[in-house]
């Protein structure tokens, strides 16, 4: 599991050096739900199962901890006009809670906040979780758009990612979810498994468009030290995927993903006019947000912070009545700039030249990494394939 950043000491009771004004940028809130019945053989990400919490810490024992965050976050902001712009349900696996802690959740947010009328509210689902009844509590308590992690079509494939779902319960829990209603879903999808071929993924891409989806995700696999897939990466029991191999699929996803009216907004997100992920483009945009549960990293004016990642530590402080932050940074001013340059780079609308004063440029269009349009300088696809390379020298 990724170790946090050491940063300064966060303050028990959550102030903030300065806020600024909150109301001139947007707001999202990001629900962390670290629950899993089973770790994914790729999974860094702050996951529990089970067997691995306390019993106060299970599941059942989320809710009453998430709205004393809820409340810490709205003591802290002090904001009595402050609108909540779009909401995400992220983990872990959301979609294993049940449909009333959901309701009695959101519920209790607006207690706090106000809600933005049609706001985006996202929760991620595995295809397994999905019922008739959670659906139309979900879609009862103004959820509205379900992030589903599909990964491959391929059951070889699935299996080495250590994915408990059958892919054919996809297709199932679409048709489940548009029965209560949903009209606004995506799908989750990772290229470059060891062991994929390129037969695999084509099917994989062919499979998600037949479902006909709003909004498509294609994410290249990065094994990680301490994951079981970086534990059988050292010890040879699978090979590591080579960067030809993962442009190769990356490319055939563009050009897929075009031909069926599916348009890049960001490296990684494909969607229809009109069905971006609003939550998503808040943090590239350098937006505010606050996130509640155990590890979840929260950003206002330029201040940054992380909770305890354990889930324990983190009930623990909140039952004080104190931040459950680990640790913060405050970001300089270069550190802003840089991070807005990395962030907007990130996107089709691109940069304008204008922000990018003194940055040599030339070699970057020499390379066919960038191209400029209307005064912004955009990644072409081989860019969006050397994004990093293209974010060292504009941020150098």
């Amino acid at each position: 599991m990724a170790a946090l950043p050491e940063g300064d000491p966060a303050p028990r009771d959550g102030s903030l050096p300065n806020k600024g004004e909150l109301t001139k940028k947007p707001f999202s809130l990001y629900v962390h739900v670290p629950y899993c019945a089973k770790r994914c053989g790729y999974c860094d990400f702050n996951t529990y199962t089970p067997s691995e919490l306390d019993r106060e810490d299970q599941i059942n024992s989320w809710l009453d901890s998430a709205m004393k965050e809820t409340a810490l976050a709205k003591k802290v902001l002090e904001e009595e006009e402050l609108t909540i712009d779009t909401i995400f349900f992220g983990g872990g696996t959301p979609s294993l809670l049940d449909g009333e802690i959901v309701q009695e959740f959101l519920n209790n947010l607006q207690r706090h906040f106000h809600l933005k009328d049609n706001l985006e509210i996202t929760l991620e689902a595995n295809p397994d979780t999905i019922t008739k009844e959670k659906s139309d509590l979900w879609i009862k308590s103004g959820i509205n758009r379900i992030s589903i992690g599909m990964q491959s079509s391929a059951k070889n494939v699935l299996q080495i990612l250590d994915r408990t779902h059958n892919p054919e319960n996809v297709m199932n829990s679409v048709s489940i979810l548009k029965e209560a209603g949903f009209t606004n879903f995506s799908l989750d999808l990772i290229y470059g498994t060891p062991g994929e071929t390129l037969q695999e993924w084509k099917k994989t891409l062919e499979d998600a468009i037949l479902i006909d989806p709003p909004h498509i995700s294609a994410y290249s696999l990065v094994i990680e030290p301490g994951t079981k897939m970086g534990s059988e990466l050292n010890r040879g029991e699978i090979q590591p995927v080579s960067d030809d191999d993962a442009a190769d699929k990356y490319q055939l996803a563009d050009k897929i993903f075009n031909d069926n009216d599916f348009s890049w907004y960001e490296i990684s997100n494909w969607s229809k006019p009109g069905k971006e992920c609003q939550h998503n483009l808040n943090y590239w945009l350098g937006n505010n947000w606050w996130g509640i549960g155990p590890g979840a990293h929260s950003h206002i004016n330029g201040v940054r912070w992380w909770n305890h990642k354990l889930p324990k530590i983190w009930r623990e402080n909140l039952e004080l009545n104190q931040s459950p932050a680990l640790a913060r940074e405050v970001l300089t001013e270069k550190q802003i700039s840089d991070e807005r340059v990395m962030l907007l780079s990130r996107l089709k609308n691109g940069i304008k030249e204008s922000d990018l004063k003194g940055k040599k440029i030339d070699n970057l269009i020499k390379q066919n990494l960038v191209l400029v349009d209307s005064g912004k300088i955009i990644l072409t696809v081989e860019g969006r394939l050397l994004a990093d390379v293209v974010f060292r020298q504009l941020t150098d």
